[in-house]
């Protein structure tokens, strides 16, 4: 499991609050599950469907597009920015940290510990 890219899918998916403490996702000692900090359960599948509280499926096709079970699209803007649908835009800045931009509100940034297993993110 990308645990950069499913902490990204849960932001789109589950909204986390503006404001506040910091969000973040870790992998559970199944490697294949991760607990994200609102109690969101994030699980992937063999064929690398990952499933976002039993609610929500994202795949990618054979030319690696992202499919939202609930209707989210994304594209690649002209400045690297991935677009989604929703309003939201992710861009990897350097290494493992990712800007993600949210309407109506500041800034989240993304950093990945590869150590702890886990990501946090906060806005600013």
């Amino acid at each position: 499991m990308n645990l950069m890219e499913a902490t990204i899918f849960a932001v789109l998916i589950s909204t986390p609050p503006a404001e506040g403490p910091a969000f973040g996702c870790r992998l559970t000692d199944n490697p294949k599950e991760a607990l994200c900090s609102n109690d969101l359960v994030i699980k992937e599948f063999d064929d690398g469907t990952l499933e976002f509280g039993a609610k929500v499926t994202v795949k990618k096709n054979r030319r690696r597009d992202l499919l939202f079970s609930n209707g989210i699209s994304a594209y690649f803007d002209s400045f690297g920015w991935l677009q989604f649908s929703n309003g939201y835009a992710v861009r990897r800045m350097e290494g493992d940290i990712f800007k993600m931009t949210r309407p109506g509100n500041r800034e989240l940034t993304c950093r990945y510990s590869i150590q702890g297993k886990q990501t946090r993110c906060i806005t600013g």
